[in-house]
C-alpha cells in the first residue's frame, strides 16, 4: 500500500517527537502492508517560509535517513507537505518547491471553516499556475468536523483529486458511506495521517481491513494498483 499522508519527519510539526517515534511509526506501517509512506509536514505561510522550511525538514529527513541505516523494515519516504490553504497560494511561485517529490501532486489543507467558492477556485488555479495537480487533504476529516456531507459534490467536478483518511473506513458513522465513495471511484489517495504511536498511529492496515471485509477487496486492490501506476509514471 502506498500511505500518501503522514507526519512521519522528527520534531518538524506536531507529529513524531522523536527519531525513535518516527522509526516506530515507520516500522508499525510497513507491518501493515506499506511500502511506500509521504512524508507530509505541516506548513504554513503565516508562520514560515519554503526556503526555510525545506532546510528543516531536510534536515529531518537526514537525520532519519541516518537512523533507518540499510534496514529493509522500513518503507520507502517521499519527502512533500501537508500546505495549509491561504489566499494567494496561486500566484506563490515558491510553492512548487513543496510539491510532493516525483510526482505533480500539492497536497492542499483547506481551513476548517465552511468552504468557499474562491478557496476551491484558487486551489483549482494552483494547478495551472504552479504546473501542479491539487489535491485535497482528508476531506473526510471536514465532512465530519463541519457536518457537511456535500464537499465531495462540491469537488468532484474541479480539476482537483482527492485524499481520505484510512480513519474514515475504520469510524462506524463514516465506514459506509467510505465505502461508497472508493466503489463510486470519487477516493484518489488515501492516508493513515498518522502523528504519533499513541492516538494518531498508522492505521493503513485497519482500513483495508475494514474494506476487504466488506467484500471490497478487489476493488481496493485496483484502487491500489491505480495509485501505483501513478507513482511509476
Amino acid at each position: 500500500m502506498i500511505d500518501f499522508h503522514s507526519h512521519i519527519l522528527p520534531e518538524i510539526d506536531d507529529g513524531s517527537d522523536s527519531i525513535e517515534t518516527s522509526l516506530a511509526m515507520l516500522r508499525e506501517s510497513r507491518r501493515q502492508g506499506v511500502d511506500l509512506i509521504c512524508a507530509t509536514s505541516h506548513f504554513y505561510a503565516d508562520e514560515d517560509d519554503p526556503a526555510s522550511y525545506l532546510a528543516r525538514r531536510n534536515h529531518a529527513y537526514a537525520r532519519l535517513r541516518a537512523a533507518m541505516g540499510d534496514s529493509k523494515e522500513y518503507p520507502e519516504i517521499r519527502l512533500g507537505a501537508e500546505i495549509l490553504y491561504f489566499p494567494g497560494i496561486s500566484v506563490a511561485e515558491e510553492m512548487r518547491g513543496l510539491i510532493l517529490e516525483r510526482t505533480p501532486f500539492l497536497l492542499v489543507e483547506p481551513p476548517m471553516m465552511p468552504w468557499s467558492e474562491e478557496m476551491l477556485d484558487e486551489v483549482e488555479l494552483c494547478g495551472e499556475t504552479l504546473s501542479c495537480i491539487p489535491v485535497i487533504a482528508h476531506i473526510d476529516r471536514y465532512m465530519r468536523l463541519l457536518n457537511d456531507y456535500t464537499l465531495f459534490d462540491r469537488v468532484k467536478d474541479r480539476r482537483l483529486l482527492i485524499q481520505v483518511n484510512a480513519s474514515f473506513f475504520v469510524h462506524h458513522d463514516t465506514r459506509d458511506f467510505a465505502l461508497e465513495c472508493l466503489r463510486e471511484g470519487r477516493i484518489h489517495f488515501m492516508g493513515s495521517d498518522c502523528h504519533n504511536m499513541g492516538s494518531r498511529r498508522p492505521n493503513m492496515g485497519h482500513a483495508a481491513q475494514v474494506i476487504r471485509h466488506a467484500g471490497e477487496a478487489r476493488i481496493f486492490s485496483d484502487f491500489q494498483e491505480r495509485v501505483y501506476r501513478v507513482f511509476g509514471n
